[in-house]
């Protein structure tokens, strides 16, 4: 997709910004995560699934997928990688599908070398928070192919999911051993995303998730965009021969 340089000077201005009105918030403790009875939590694995994840913009336009299956390495407390694949994606209302290069029809892929997740806690305000959560870091512009190639959508940034014990929204407790947690992402409206700030290594900064949509040679603007989606993770397994099923719990320092 063409790219202009005022996009660019856009976004690197909305990140500078972001980061210098959040750098002189303040917030106690940092949340890390571990394998339950004190054992390092670096390279566990974790399975996660989601039905019908969707993608908004704040214009209104909606990527429709059936079903998301995602492959995830912790890396140390606090961070890891993770790979996701959304199938069955399609513009909604159209039938048109959107894929990822290299992909099936309606396949959109996040590699897992691209994509990196780190924990800790969101905020709703620059006061008022400390939710568990988990923001997923796009490293790589997403490319979308959409309607045979007739419109693409370039996303990219970050997005925010609270990380819970189940479907209740209550907020996943800290210091008790879990099997399995919901991630969930939600927006208000669409394209705004519930959580936008989240700290990480003592800074409070502002996450946001774009896209840029070129119909018919076209580029349109840049819009704020969300995801939402109700994930399970689950299968945490140490490595080993064989690999053991553990159990893990957050904690803050």
């Amino acid at each position: 997709m063409k790219r202009i340089s005022i996009v660019g000077l856009f976004l690197a201005a909305v990140f500078a910004l972001s980061a210098m009105a959040a750098s002189s918030a303040s917030a106690a403790g940092l949340l890390l995560a571990r394998v339950a009875g004190g054992e390092s939590i670096a390279g566990v694995t974790f399975l996660s699934f989601v039905n019908l994840p969707l993608l908004t913009t704040h214009g209104g336009k909606l990527i429709h997928c059936k079903d998301a299956t995602n492959h995830g390495l912790w890396l140390s407390s606090t961070l890891g990688h993770i790979l996701v694949r959304f199938l069955g994606c399609t513009v909604f209302g159209t039938g048109f599908e959107c894929n990822t290069a290299g992909a099936a029809a309606g396949e959109i892929h996040l590699p897992l070398a691209t994509t990196t997740f780190h924990l800790g806690l969101a905020h709703l305000t620059l006061t008022s928070g400390n939710i568990p959560a988990i923001v997923i870091l796009l490293e790589k512009d997403v490319n979308l192919s959409c309607a045979g190639g007739l419109a693409s959508i370039l996303v990219l940034g970050s997005v925010i999911g609270a990380l819970q014990l189940d479907p209740s929204e209550k907020p996943i407790p800290l210091n008790k051993p879990v099997a399995n947690a919901i991630l969930n992402f939600q927006q208000t409206a669409h394209g705004l995303q519930h959580l936008r700030l989240f700290l990480f290594e003592h800074v409070l900064r502002t996450y946001d998730l774009h896209s840029i949509t070129t119909e018919l040679g076209t580029e349109g603007p840049v819009e704020l965009s969300a995801e939402l989606a109700l994930v399970l993770l689950d299968l945490f397994l140490l490595p080993g021969n064989p690999p053991k099923h553990v159990e893990i719990e957050l904690f803050k320092s």
